[in-house]
């Protein structure tokens, strides 16, 4: 028995030596190679900014190196109420810091209203915070968005920055907003205290119980209150004051849990509660309650009777994944990480993650950062970006995209080059989804907030291609490689397409003829498609919406050939999309002059598909967890033990492989649709936004972050010192008229009859007579733009016939507007004026003063 004690030590101790010299070897390996030493990627190590609060601390800000785009704190609110104060709380992570600089400003830090010091920091030993009280000097007004930079100085050559949006909101209940979404968050995990937040739900039967992942107000309690899982907290809620008026809040509140999943195993996950609710003195009342729950990978959790790897509960859209090597390969991304599986070798490599190991650290709950695969290749090797804020490393507090690549063979890092930009990780994320490719000479396409950049990694140069496109004006392959641009960004009026290759350079040009126009479709494989309208059934409407009834597709190879042609007779292609390798077309007719959908459907059934090798997601119930998410592979693996878990290495080089990207400063007006403390879509037509916001019950802002529209105005309103109508003569002098009225509630005195309304465009003339920038919310609905008038600005509306009103105000069931032809203020019923404006179009315009 010793004598095999023995052996068992002897062999342990053998094999321990054979691995560290494996390690040594491939340290060297490496290091011989590349010439630079392999280290470990660094941990987050700046200072990390919270706010104070008598009930909880709140809103953590990341420290950046230098100016960011204001955009990126659109969903976080600092409050500030009677007492002008705020209080600062300072995680130093052992830095000496010892004043904390601030500059409190409207647009831009350049323009402050106010700036000075914050001196006397004290040490608060409980929280292991240094605490700091800045108290402003100017009055803030109430309903108006100001910005806060605050800085300091880690050591002579180092100054940080954190950024927060700022309100004032006394007397809005912030105190009890927090009391209430902490309170209900803690009930959660007790049964017994749960009956305490039945009162708030509202269960229906048609919620979905079968997974964790995804919750909301109208689950049932169980699912609520985690169902049969066993869940503890790792970390306190850090909330996030996500929007604040005096009718609502919105907060979100984030944490990490644990859950044993088999005796010692434990999945970590991260959770995100949003909370929606009013207050009054009565009660408070939850209007919505929104939450996601997702697991970080966990090597140690197989499915060995399918074959599978877990994933966890997860939301299928967190994952990005790619096989390689006939399955045997997998490279994937999920929950901030990115992962390399070796199924032949059995181990699994953390390839980067935005994470340290301590899921707690509050330097973790930086959330405006992505992760994108741009190719996985037989031998394993990965491709990738790091985007948006990076957290960690040699450019920790920058923010821009970091080009890497991984090699399978040593496990280690490398940075090909590190993009710097101002382009916020929200728009960021949505352009490298459109472009963004890597080509075999090191030079590097992406698109950026309108802006096709060609960037040589070698030469370290940058090159705005095309700037000022919008959404429609790029399309691109499946693998990145070709790309089709638009050349005009008016898409009604374009007669030319040019196609790139981006590994060759060649380039395709496909135009029309004189009276057709002409706008891409897609891509199936590598084969671009587009489409031919007449330039008479084409019509751009004035809300900017366009109708393109095309009469033709044509399919077209790299080298620039025709490869299919569809046309049907008298019928029109109204809208396309393409799946897999199927483009699939919704057919109209022309009657009456008018081309309308039919709702018909015809397809394209192009190339076969290519051959999978068999990776895929699937999702399989168990009853204490729920849908749980899994990698399934092709029949021929078997996945029977848990894989080895490899740390990566990250070469370490002197040299700065750093580029700053150019803004063109072209880029066209957008409106960013957010709700919930997110930003869900992006339009470039403001009644679209508007529309999607309603839904939504959110918020319109634009690219200048001004809020446009807001699903948040009050029962009653009217827009003071509109009380004098100006008659005129007839229809066709009341747009005349109204814009008289309109100039005269704005201080400007203007004659009807002065006014030549043949000389420009509506928005042109109410821009001139307002004094404020005019806004197109044609199509939207009488609801919509009430919001307006309940902000003091008057809505410019077409009534019947043609004949333009002033609408200015308006209560549950009235709304008054002003006729110039009749010279008289008008109150009428609600439902109908709502009728009659629909029937002349919905043809709405306003203002609102910046």
């Amino acid at each position: 028995m010793k004598e095999t004690m023995r052996m068992v030590i002897i062999h342990s101790l053998i094999g321990v030596l054979v691995f560290i010299g494996a390690l040594l070897f491939f340290n060297y390996r490496i290091s011989a190679e590349k010439g630079n030493p392999v280290t470990e990627l660094q941990n987050s190590t700046y200072p990390v900014m919270e706010i104070g609060n008598s009930v909880s601390n709140y809103n953590i800000m990341s420290a950046y190196r230098s100016d960011i785009d204001l955009s990126l704190v659109r969903n976080q609110i600092t409050v500030v109420d009677y007492s002008k104060t705020l209080e600062l709380k300072l995680h130093n992570y052992d830095y000496d810091i010892t004043a904390i600089q601030y500059i409190l400003f409207e647009k831009t830090p350049d323009d402050p209203l106010e700036q000075g010091t914050v001196n006397q920091l004290t040490d608060n030993e409980e929280e292991n915070v240094r605490t700091g009280t800045l108290t402003f000097e100017n009055d803030l007004t109430p309903g108006k968005n100001y910005y806060l930079q605050l800085a300091v100085r880690l050591d002579n050559s180092t100054r940080v920055y954190f950024y927060t949006k700022v309100q004032n909101g006394a007397g809005y209940n912030l105190d009890e907003y927090f009391t209430y979404a902490l309170n209900f968050h803690n009930n959660l995990f007790d049964k017994t205290k749960m009956e305490d937040n039945i009162t708030y739900l509202e269960p229906s039967a048609n919620a979905s119980s079968s997974s964790l992942e995804y919750v909301n107000i109208n689950s049932s309690t169980d699912a609520v209150s985690f169902g049969s899982m066993e869940v503890k907290q790792v970390s306190d809620p850090r909330i996030k004051v996500r929007e604040l008026n005096d009718t609502y809040a919105v907060l979100e509140l984030d944490s990490v849990l644990s859950s044993e999943i088999s005796d010692g195993v434990i999945q970590y996950y991260n959770v995100s509660e949003t909370y929606r609710m009013r207050y009054t003195a009565e009660r408070m009342y939850l209007l919505d309650y929104q939450r996601t729950m997702d697991a970080y990978y966990n090597e140690e959790i197989i499915d060995a009777s399918n074959s599978y790897l877990s994933l966890g509960i997860q939301n299928e859209d967190n994952v990005e994944y790619r096989s390689s090597d006939e399955g045997h390969k997998l490279a994937f991304s999920v929950m901030g990480q990115l992962w390399y599986y070796n199924y032949d070798e059995s181990d699994v490599t953390k390839v980067y993650s935005f994470a340290s190991e301590n899921l707690a650290d509050l330097h973790n709950d930086q959330e405006e950062h992505g992760l994108k695969i741009l190719d996985f290749d037989d031998d394993g090797n990965i491709l990738y970006l790091v985007y948006g804020y990076i957290s960690r490393g040699r450019h920790e507090g920058d923010n821009g995209i970091q080009i890497m690549r991984f090699d399978a063979a040593t496990s280690c890092n490398e940075e090909l080059a590190f993009l710097a930009s101002s382009v916020p990780y929200g728009s960021m994320q949505e352009d490298i989804e459109k472009l963004a490719y890597l080509n075999s000479d090191n030079v590097f396409y992406c698109v950026l907030d309108g802006d096709l950049h060609e960037v040589d990694l070698d030469e370290k140069s940058d090159n705005i291609l095309v700037s000022g496109m919008i959404n429609e004006s790029l399309t691109a392959s499946a693998d990145k490689s070709i790309i089709a641009i638009e050349k005009n960004k008016d898409i009604w009026d374009n007669t030319e397409i040019e196609m790139i290759d981006l590994e060759s350079g060649q380039t395709q040009t496909f135009t029309c003829e004189g009276n057709e126009r002409i706008r891409s479709v897609g891509f199936l494989s590598n084969d671009f498609i587009y489409g031919i309208a007449a330039a008479s059934d084409v019509s751009r409407e004035e809300s900017g919406a366009v109708t393109f009834p095309m009469n033709e597709i044509r399919i077209m190879n790299i080298d620039g050939n025709e490869v299919r042609n569809y046309t049907q007779k008298n019928r029109y292609i109204m809208e396309t999309s393409i799946n897999g390798s199927v483009l699939e077309m919704t057919l109209g007719k022309k009657n009456n002059g008018k081309i309308r959908s039919t709702g018909n459907k015809d397809y394209i059934r192009y190339k076969e598909a290519e051959k999978e090798d068999g990776v895929s997601l699937v999702s399989k119930y168990s009853g204490t967890f729920g849908e749980q998410l899994y990698f399934k592979f092709p029949e021929y693996i078997y996945i029977q033990v848990e894989p080895d878990l490899i740390p990566a290495k990250i070469l370490s080089s002197e040299d700065d492989a750093s580029l700053t990207l150019t803004r063109s400063g072209d880029a066209a007006e957008q409106y960013f649709v957010y709700a919930d403390g997110q930003t869900l879509a992006s339009y470039t037509n403001l009644p679209e936004a508007v529309k999607a916001a309603s839904e939504a019950r959110g918020s319109v802002i634009d690219s200048s972050e001004n809020v446009v529209w807001e699903c948040a105005f009050v029962d009653y309103a009217m827009v003071a010192g509109m009380d004098e109508v100006t008659k005129v003569s007839g229809d066709g002098k009341s747009l005349a008229g109204c814009l008289s009225m309109i100039a005269r509630v704005n201080g400007k005195s203007v004659a009807a009859n002065s006014i030549d309304t043949d000389s420009g465009s509506v928005m042109k003339l109410l821009s001139e007579y307002s004094g404020q920038e005019a806004l197109n919310l044609i199509g939207c609905s009488l609801d919509e733009v009430l919001y307006y008038i309940s902000k003091g600005s008057p809505v410019l509306a077409q009534y019947t016939g043609g004949r333009y009103v002033v609408v200015m105000s308006y209560n549950s069931t009235k709304i008054r507007y002003l006729d110039p032809v009749t010279g008289i203020s008008t109150v009428g019923d609600r439902t109908q004026i709502t009728e009659n404006f629909q029937k002349a179009g919905n043809v709405f315009y306003s203002y609102l003063e910046q």
